[in-house]
């Protein structure tokens, strides 16, 4: 595990554990235990990342019971000294595990930073801004690298990587006829045939009968030459050789065809989304996005965006979605509360139709993200009372339309992401 990060959560001064050595390898134990858990469980990803950057988050929260019981395994007098939940010792191991499997695979730290940056911006942090700072940059930077080699154009011309094809060892027999063998045979050709015809007298009848005898002799004399020579010949000797040399070549071929597929894809990518950009259409309600009301707008557009684009995404497409959309604002980047979203949302006549595009979602306690609540809104399975308490968000907290559409992104792509 990373022992600098946890040094540094220590240090922050997030939770105190004294100089106790037993307590810290209680901890990395618990971290590790963590790890382990959540590398089974990707869905749960964005719950653990929203529940380590709250400060405030409930002391019912289900993840915070999850992993008392997971640290408890090892530091079973942990109650003894923090009667009340010790949320932040929960919060600084799920930190840690979260550092730990984003630096390890780009897919879970693409989840990670795509639903922290989210909730980001609402975090009433502490003593923990910084190590939660370097765990976004950290596992930002992995995301986009990995982002950026997905859609990356490949300069380079494509070149086969031939070897030569040699045939080592390769040893033949020499192929000797068989003299005692054909001698005799070709003697008994040369005589008078059983009808007693000879060469001068009877030229014809003699030799048809050479024929016969000398062929019969030097056939027989070569075919156990050319068997003895056979032996001296292994398969395996001409086989292993081309078929190592056609194996590599058709691995240099497969990864020439795939280089060359990835740009393709690439180009289909940009020209696609510039295309989408440019005529403003929705292809899922098939009209123009100049057509749809302001509340619905920005889930619109981020379930759109989310519906024409592989998982993977640099954050220059965030970037896009912000463009398409001011282009569409008559208030450009002006912000609203979310109370004031969600209640011109409920009036809206035309929410319909955008509840049916919206995934479904188990409704589960504890602590959700901006997109699910949503989902949870449009069909009337919360209120807006329960905002602050699920998401950790305050009602009067403001967000322009730009920013709630990459956040709906970014949850759509989450929700993609961890459920393979």
């Amino acid at each position: 595990m990373n022992d600098n990060f946890l040094q540094s959560t220590l240090k922050s001064g997030l939770f105190d554990i004294g100089d106790s050595d037993d307590r810290l390898k209680w901890l990395q134990q618990s971290v590790t235990d963590l790890v382990k858990f959540l590398k089974k469980n990707y869905t749960l990803l964005p719950k653990y990342s929203l529940v380590a950057l709250d400060p405030n988050i409930s002391e019912k929260e289900p993840v915070l019971i999850e992993v008392e019981e997971i640290v408890t395994k090892y530091w079973k007098a942990l109650r003894g000294k923090y009667p009340d939940m010790p949320r932040n010792i929960h919060r600084g191991v799920i930190l840690n595990a979260l550092m730990e499997l984003g630096s390890e695979d780009p897919v879970a730290a693409r989840i990670i930073y795509l639903t922290s940056t989210n909730f980001y911006p609402y975090a009433k942090l502490g003593k923990e801004k910084d190590i939660v700072n370097t765990l976004l940059t950290e596992l930002g930077e992995i995301a986009e690298t990995h982002a950026v080699e997905e859609w990356s154009l490949i300069e380079e011309e494509p070149k086969l990587k031939l070897g030569s094809l040699k045939i080592n060892g390769l040893e033949l027999g020499s192929i000797e006829l068989d003299k005692e063998t054909l001698k005799p045979k070709l003697l008994e050709a040369a005589k008078r045939d059983p009808g007693g015809h000879n060469p001068y007298q009877h030229p014809d009848q003699w030799g048809a009968h050479f024929a016969s005898k000398a062929t019969e002799g030097i056939a027989n004399s070569f075919n156990h030459a050319l068997k003895d020579f056979s032996k001296t010949l292994s398969p395996s000797s001409i086989e292993d050789p081309i078929n190592k040399f056609f194996a590599s070549f058709k691995k240099s071929l497969d990864e020439n065809l795939k280089s060359s597929f990835a740009s393709i894809l690439a180009v289909e990518r940009r020209s696609k989304l510039l295309w989408w950009k440019e005529t403003l259409y929705s292809p899922s309600l098939k009209k123009s996005y100049r057509e749809v009301s302001n509340p619905v707008l920005p889930i619109l557009m981020g379930s759109d965006l989310n519906e024409q684009v592989a998982e993977i995404t640099p954050i220059s497409v965030d970037f896009l979605l912000r463009d398409t959309l001011l282009i569409l604002s008559e208030k450009k980047s002006e912000k609203i509360k979310f109370k004031d979203f969600f209640d011109s949302l409920t009036k809206d006549s035309t929410k319909s139709e955008v509840t049916n595009l919206l995934p479904e979602i188990n409704e589960t306690e504890g602590r959700i993200g901006v997109t699910d609540f949503i989902i949870l809104f449009l069909n009337d399975k919360v209120k807006l009372k329960d905002f602050t308490e699920r998401t950790g968000i305050k009602q009067d907290d403001e967000v322009s339309i730009e920013d709630l559409s990459v956040a709906i992104f970014h949850d759509l792509l989450t929700t993609r992401l961890s459920s393979k």
